[in-house]
């Protein structure tokens, strides 16, 4: 780019039931109209760290809260730095503002992994950070359904 210091920015894998959430952020760029992303945004001056970073976009993107699981990764993408951190909503019932987001999808690995090949994600880096997150937390993830599983009356596997 320029040589400008950019921004940083943080990002969410966030995950439910085995899914995980993209958005159609409001882009401006030619080549990133209609791309889907993780959710997040920059930091600001007011945020105390990244985790209180992350827990703003999440508010103002979804009105959502969420635990924040830990940090996965570091991506760049156009010389701005992404920390990515796993992250587990306390409801899926959010609110969309519509002013940053255009739409959401809940996507499984393969799912998410098909639309990186079809070229509709944003920076490249989703699924990266998806099976990076995968590789860290599978444990805490594989450990999670199957409480969910077990307090689902008849469930015995996941289709």
């Amino acid at each position: 780019m320029s040589g400008s210091v950019r921004i940083p920015a943080v990002r969410a894998v966030v995950i439910h039931e085995g899914r995980f959430l993209l958005a159609q952020h409001h882009n401006y760029l030619p080549q990133t109209i209609g791309k889907w992303g993780l959710p997040g945004g920059r930091i600001e001056t007011t945020d105390a760290d990244l985790i209180a970073a992350l827990r703003r976009e999440l508010d103002e993107e979804f009105a959502m809260t969420a635990d924040i699981i830990g940090f996965v990764a570091m991506y760049t993408y156009r010389d701005r730095a992404h920390q990515i951190f796993l992250a587990r909503p306390h409801s899926v019932k959010f609110t969309i503002n519509a002013n940053e987001i255009l739409g959401t999808a809940w996507l499984t690995l393969e799912e998410v992994a098909q639309w990186h090949s079809d070229g509709l994600l944003h920076t490249g880096f989703e699924l990266p950070a998806i099976r990076a997150s995968v590789a860290r937390y599978g444990k805490f993830m594989r450990e999670e359904q199957a409480l969910l599983d077990s307090q689902t009356p008849g469930t015995t596997e996941r289709p």
